[in-house]
């Protein structure tokens, strides 16, 4: 590395902005962010739910019982102007289901002071980062699923980093009805290395559970009526690489039809021992086969809002 570029790359760490990340995270911290929307509502506790295309950035298994395939998009616009994009299809076959997709960070310009006096604006940071996942069916109530990403980081157009993670996750649909388990590793691989020196991965394990329950049966509830007449209730326990304790999550989503064909949700989740928001909450939609998904995370009163939007489609 040139001495101009190690001038441009201590400027960006002291200056570039972020999206909103969780505390204890080493290098590549864009191999954490959330990927849609439907999740960042329910406070991310997502690790034991069967979200298909949702699932793929907390356990791989909950792709695995796909019925219909699935493409969604996503943006999210950071909490200093920062941009994240995610694009993902979700295919089932025969044997289980297979999914793509592509991640997209731009950090947007920072101004840097070369070390030869002069200062450029450049782009902060641009991560691209492309999925492909598998989760299959086991048996038994068992689902297992497994994650390969490959990077490319590029820091104030000077330091590169490219190189491999992987996720592995498995569910179980407990013989209680509507209760599933769940567990995932996640950021699996070698250090990222821009120039000689290598920085972990961030490597999160997580373990959850969810209940999955209906009202429908009950005489006031009618079937195409506006009423809530679905719940489901989640919660994980989340270790981070370097981090001593457990960091707990809930999420809560509330469903409701809309009509003879729609249906929408409310969701909430709360995140304990946070440092940038706790609270969250998401809404959702759908008509036939598409779907709008919103979710906010809520931040302290210094700290901006962060907001999150999917649109999906079915097929």
């Amino acid at each position: 590395m040139t001495l101009q570029s190690a001038f441009a790359i201590t400027a960006l760490i002291l200056t570039a902005p972020r999206l909103q990340a969780e505390p204890g995270l080493t290098a590549a911290s864009t191999l954490q962010q959330p990927l849609t929307a439907r999740p960042v509502g329910m406070g991310e506790a997502f690790s034991a739910v069967d979200g298909g295309l949702d699932s793929l950035g907390y356990n791989p298994a909950g792709t695995a019982r796909l019925d219909r395939a699935e493409l969604e998009t996503s943006y999210i616009h950071g909490i200093a102007g920062d941009d994240f994009g995610f694009l993902g299809y979700a295919h089932p076959l025969p044997f289980g289901t297979i999914t793509g997709g592509l991640v997209y960070y731009n950090a947007g310009a920072v101004n840097i002071n070369l070390s030869d006096g002069t200062s450029e604006t450049r782009t902060a940071q641009q991560d691209m980062v492309g999925l492909l996942s598998a989760g299959i069916p086991l048996g038994w109530g068992l689902c297992a699923g497994g994650t390969a990403k490959f990077y490319r980081f590029e820091l104030a157009q000077e330091a590169r980093a490219s190189g491999f993670a992987g996720d592995l996750g498995a569910l179980w649909h407990t013989p209680w009805k509507g209760l599933n388990i769940g567990a995932s590793l996640q950021n699996l691989g070698p250090d990222v290395k821009f120039e000689q020196a290598g920085d972990p991965l961030p490597m999160t394990t997580r373990l959850g559970a969810a209940y999955d329950f209906s009202l429908a049966k009950y005489h006031w509830i009618q079937e195409g009526g506006f009423g809530i007449s679905r719940f489901l209730v989640t919660a994980d326990a989340i270790k981070l690489r370097d981090q001593k304790d457990l960091l707990p999550t809930t999420g809560l989503e509330m469903g409701m039809g809309l009509g003879e064909d729609g249906y929408g949700a409310l969701r909430f989740g709360y995140l304990f021992s946070r440092d940038i928001s706790n609270f969250t909450f998401g809404v959702g939609f759908r008509e036939g086969r598409w779907r709008l998904d919103y979710a906010l995370g809520i931040g302290r009163a210094d700290v901006t809002n962060t907001h999150h939007v999917t649109f999906g489609a079915a097929f």
